[in-house]
């Protein structure tokens, strides 16, 4: 008799204790510790004790016992703050608002990723010369434009076959005597100026 295999949790649970509605259970449960679980998973790859970052935090071990432990709805700010502050790590939070048009919150995460693909220049330009350093972040930058570019034509390709999804016009280039600057509003909607989250 072969095993049963499961593909998360949730299912394997509820085929244990016999019960389908301990799926829900789970899911609900695994959603309410995902912040806890971030906390604890970056604090064990820092190799950090909690007795580390209850010193850090001015706090006693019990304390961080009581974070670890808990689940996100426990949560106090100071305590999340403090936590991230002692693993030296830097919080960004990101309001995602489901109302939002699709192309908005798509918008929203490109300006974030552009931010981030910034930094990691000006770090490549802070370490120049470094060849092993610099060779990595080409690297990286090789990843990521063929991984974008693959999903970009899986998306596309999945769109083509439902809309029309016109070519962008070619538009003239601006003569020397006027201005090279364009308003936002001659800009194309897909080179448009950012307004979501910034």
């Amino acid at each position: 008799m072969s095993a049963k295999r499961f593909t998360n949790v949730a299912d394997a649970a509820a085929h244990l204790a016999d019960d389908p509605e301990m799926a829900r259970k789970v899911t609900e449960e695994i959603e309410r510790n995902e912040l806890v679980a971030v906390l604890l998973e970056n604090r064990v790859s820092k190799g950090l004790t909690q007795e580390n970052v209850a010193e850090s935090m001015g706090v006693d071990a019990s304390t961080i016992s009581r974070i670890e432990s808990g689940n996100d709805r426990q949560l106090k700010w100071e305590d999340i703050a403090g936590y991230v502050n002692a693993l030296k790590l830097r919080m960004n939070i990101m309001l995602d608002d489901p109302s939002w048009p699709a192309a908005e919150r798509i918008k929203h995460c490109v300006f974030r990723i552009h931010d981030d693909l910034e930094n990691l220049a000006s770090l490549a330009h802070s370490v120049d010369g470094d060849e092993e350093i610099t060779n990595g972040i080409a690297r990286f930058y090789k990843d990521v434009l063929f991984n974008f570019l693959v999903g970009f034509k899986a998306s596309h390709d999945k769109l083509s076959g439902l809309i029309k999804i016109p070519a962008p016009e070619a538009k003239p280039l601006a003569k020397k005597t006027e201005t090279s600057a364009l308003k936002s509003e001659e800009l194309p909607p897909s080179t448009s100026l950012q307004t979501a989250g910034k």
